[in-house]
């Protein structure tokens, strides 16, 4: 049975709204120690659980990424009940890998066991955020939907796997079952109610109709109209509120869709799935925002408000490089000695022109085997950036020796050491760099132009 805030003791309904206050404040560090005691006894605080995985994920760095599949060391004993099991998973799993696949499989074991659905959903919906390639995970949820009687929710779980797949067969026919069971359920087929069960014949296939990989932009913008007029009838049906939000992103209207997918995350907060949804899509619309603001600065440069749009543009960009930045720092804290890790914040750095900061992460990078050419090239890049042009040369030199073979990385670095000669003022170097390139690749860039131009 799901607990709700009235049913909690006093002391933890205070801890909760301690809790809610810290999440509006983004200290997730304090909203897990603060929520992590009251599901610890209350195994069916649902919201509570949802609030905790939510900002484990914020602390961790979650960003769909794909995190454990092992318990990490942990060994569950059969002595203990399912809820003193669970208790100590959030303790030692959850609040350092919050989407473990081998933890939240067990559960839904667990929660199986002890008649919790809800929380048995919620174990796998956990799952699916964190690995949303995992199409296994999500037949077994939209099964246990179907279980739960609850067709609509599977119905877009199978709608989510032929998106992955679209040859799964398999989700396609479990999709037209649940959508059919859904209109079943919904229809009052033995009430004797005819109108009832026209009106939610139609709904059936209006959602057909939705799932439909191929619908023409009339037909969605038909189905969106019928949307949002029920959207209009009941604001906090988050079924409806999806559906209008996917229908937006259909019709490439992105920063509409991420408002009502937004707000579709205040109506459940605790969905990791449609957390990533989110993420993903506010980088869609940012990238629009920079296509647009470059293509508006090249077309008229001598607009009366360019500046602005400039400034736009590079805020724009700071916040996106910002988020990556804070993503990858938080892995290379989590694993300082992972090479790749390195490279991957030094390169952060560098896209956002923060070339001082990226230099030491891409000094480490040098030291793995696999990443080392990459690492040196970026750190001549680095240190042109910085017009310590010197030492640009010298790392470029240096990745131009070990590369034996004349592939597209050592043309990369080649012509990158051509530009930086040439700022020197010493041509001669440049034009051998370039040389190389033109003997290999006729067409590499304006390597041509420039060896023949020479000439003449």
């Amino acid at each position: 049975m799901t607990v709700q805030e009235a049913d909690l003791d006093p002391k933890y309904q205070a801890l909760w709204k301690k809790a809610l206050i810290s999440a509006e404040r983004k200290n997730w560090e304090y909203v897990i120690d603060q929520v992590l005691p009251i599901v610890t006894a209350n195994v069916g605080f649902l919201d509570g659980r949802k609030l905790l995985r939510s900002a484990e994920g914020e602390v961790v760095g979650s960003g769909g990424k794909k995190f454990g599949f092992s318990l990490g060391g942990f060994k569950p004993t059969a002595k203990k009940d399912p809820a003193e099991t669970i208790a100590d998973m959030e303790e030692n799993v959850f609040r350092k890998d919050p989407f473990n696949l081998g933890a939240n499989e067990q559960l839904y074991d667990l929660a199986m066991k002890m008649n919790y659905p809800e929380l048995a959903s919620f174990a796998l919906e956990t799952i699916r955020g964190g690995h949303p390639e995992n199409t296994k995970n999500m037949h077994k949820l939209a099964q246990h939907y179907m279980e739960q009687k609850q067709p609509d929710l599977a119905a877009n779980t199978y709608s989510a796997i032929v998106k992955i797949n679209p040859r799964d067969m398999e989700a396609k026919q479990g999709e037209k079952n649940a959508a059919a069971q859904s209109s079943i359920q919904k229809g009052g087929w033995n009430s004797g109610n005819f109108n009832e069960t026209k009106k939610n014949s139609a709904e059936a296939q209006e959602i057909e109709l939705f799932n439909r990989q191929g619908m023409t932009q009339e037909q969605m913008e038909q189905l969106l109209a019928k949307t949002i007029e029920q959207y209009n009838a009941d604001q906090t049906n988050i079924l409806v509120v999806k559906r209008m939000s996917e229908l937006y992103e259909r019709l490439n209207q992105l920063e509409t869709s991420l408002m009502f997918f937004d707000y579709a995350l205040t109506l459940n907060p605790g969905d990791v799935a449609l957390q990533r949804k989110v993420e993903i899509l506010r980088d869609k619309v940012q990238d629009q925002q920079i296509a647009d603001y470059e293509r508006e600065i090249e077309a008229d440069p001598d607009a009366p408000d360019i500046e602005d749009k400039r400034a736009q543009l590079a805020e724009i960009r700071r916040q996106r490089a910002s988020v990556v930045i804070n993503d990858a720092k938080t892995r290379v804290d989590r694993n300082p000695t992972d090479k790749a890790l390195r490279y991957e914040l030094g390169q952060a750095y560098f896209n956002a022109g923060m070339y001082g900061e990226a230099l030491p992460e891409l000094q480490q990078a040098k030291a793995s085997p696999n990443l080392r050419i990459k690492a040196i090239l970026m750190l001549g890049r680095c240190f042109e950036r910085k017009n310590m042009n010197d030492l640009a040369k010298t790392s470029l030199m240096e990745a131009s020796k070990e590369l034996l073979v004349m592939d597209a990385t050592k043309k990369e670095v080649l012509y990158e050491l051509a530009n930086v000669m040439e700022k020197m003022g010493d041509k001669a170097g440049s034009l051998e760099a370039l040389k190389e390139i033109y003997n290999a690749d006729y067409g590499y860039k304006d390597v041509a132009r420039r060896v023949e131009s020479s000439y003449t």
